[in-house]
């Protein structure tokens, strides 16, 4: 099994409009952590060890990082992002299509958000060496995972 770099968005990701955490955080982040893979949190507002700790989901997370918000391959470096991501969930398409991983509903599906169980059967099936198919349940939700490159290292920060 491959270890995955999973790297979790913030707002409308993991943590809702009225600051309640998404449905199965919990169990998510500590089943992906139990099978080796390491958790990242990213945000384009900064830092969030505050709201992961807030929520105990800080204990799962190895670290944090400024998310870029465009350019996001090529960005990392000016962001000191200096971890490939392999597995992205994010409530921006773009993000994931940079990446590959999970473009997830910024709306939660009442009564039972199951969207981060989704997450996880996909990165298991990534870790795995199957290659996942969308879950055309979720509608206008997109699934994408593609092969990764090399970071060119040569980007140059951009005034930060």
């Amino acid at each position: 099994m491959r270890q995955l770099n999973v790297f979790f968005d913030v707002d409308h990701t993991l943590v809702m409009w009225n600051g309640q955490l998404r449905p199965h955080a919990h169990d998510v982040f500590k089943a992906i952590t139990d099978a080796g893979h390491t958790i990242y949190v990213w945000s384009g507002v900064g830092i969030r060890h505050y709201d992961m700790k807030k929520h105990g989901l800080d204990i799962y997370v190895t670290r944090y990082f400024v998310k870029p918000l465009h350019d996001y391959r090529e960005r990392l470096p000016a962001y000191k992002v200096d971890v490939m991501p392999d597995f992205v969930i994010d409530d921006y398409p773009q993000v994931v299509e940079a990446f590959g991983g999970y473009h997830i509903s910024d709306i939660l599906k009442q009564p039972e958000d199951r969207e981060l169980l989704e997450v996880l059967r996909l990165v298991e099936e990534m870790a795995n060496g199957e290659a996942p198919e969308p879950d055309h349940a979720h509608e206008g939700i997109e699934v994408l995972v593609e092969g990764l490159s090399d970071l060119d290292e040569t980007v140059e920060p951009e005034g930060r």
